[in-house]
């Protein structure tokens, strides 16, 4: 499924409650919870759920939690390092799958009110993020990027010799992980290196500026209404 094509779908779903989208749509068998509600998105939009590195063909759907008025509560996921950190880190700079990951993006803000009652939370209208079209966004991508992976290298050469909290201008990594069922992490291991650069796996994330800018038309999107 390509980006474009739920467009005009997104519409019907704004500012309406889950619980009246869930009925509207008819998919009374998915439970909303919080960690869910981007599965729940694509109940929604008919989209299949699979291990692609993308969730369209041409890019990715985002969901983030915002105050009513669209601006960000939080920082916004994008994707697990995890066993691809020499190719990140040590291969090209300018291809890898964070920047794939976030080309082309599909951006919906989401309200929680009551953040005990997924039933009551709503969407608010989404925006188009598209690097492939503006270069300005490739452009700030790939140096936020380059910044993150300058410090990375300098942390593995001093101190513990491990990776930590990273933060370019819009985007940073940090620790994300759960524990195994025997109480341990999962630690990060290079192959180049021979050893392990991180107890615990960590991830990227857009800051919240990035949600703030996209909000304000700082950085060029598109409002789907």
């Amino acid at each position: 499924m390509q980006l474009e094509e739920v467009f005009s779908k997104l519409p019907t779903f704004y500012e309406k409650k889950f619980l009246e989208l869930k009925l509207q749509e008819d998919i009374s068998g998915f439970s909303i919870n919080k960690g869910n509600t981007g599965q729940f998105l694509q109940q929604l939009l008919d989209m299949p759920n699979n291990s692609n590195l993308t969730d369209f063909d041409d890019g990715e759907l985002k969901t983030n939690k915002a105050r009513p008025d669209g601006m960000p509560m939080e920082t916004m996921f994008i994707t697990q390092i995890s066993k691809d950190f020499d190719t990140l880190f040590f291969g090209e700079a300018e291809s890898n799958r964070l920047l794939d990951k976030i080309s082309n993006l599909l951006y919906l803000p989401v309200v929680k009110p009551n953040s005990n009652l997924p039933e009551d939370w709503f969407f608010l209208p989404a925006h188009h993020i598209d690097s492939r079209k503006h270069s300005i966004l490739k452009d700030i991508y790939i140096q936020d990027f380059l910044d993150i992976r300058v410090k990375v290298l300098k942390q593995l050469e001093s101190g513990d010799g491990n990776i930590h909290t990273t933060n370019g201008k819009y985007i940073q990594i940090r620790s994300k992980d759960s524990k195994r069922k025997d109480g341990t992490y999962n630690p990060i291991y290079s192959e180049i290196l021979g050893r392990t650069v991180s107890n615990k796996n960590h991830a990227f994330y857009f800051k919240k500026n990035f949600m703030q800018d996209i909000q304000n038309n700082i950085l060029p999107n598109t409002k789907i209404l």
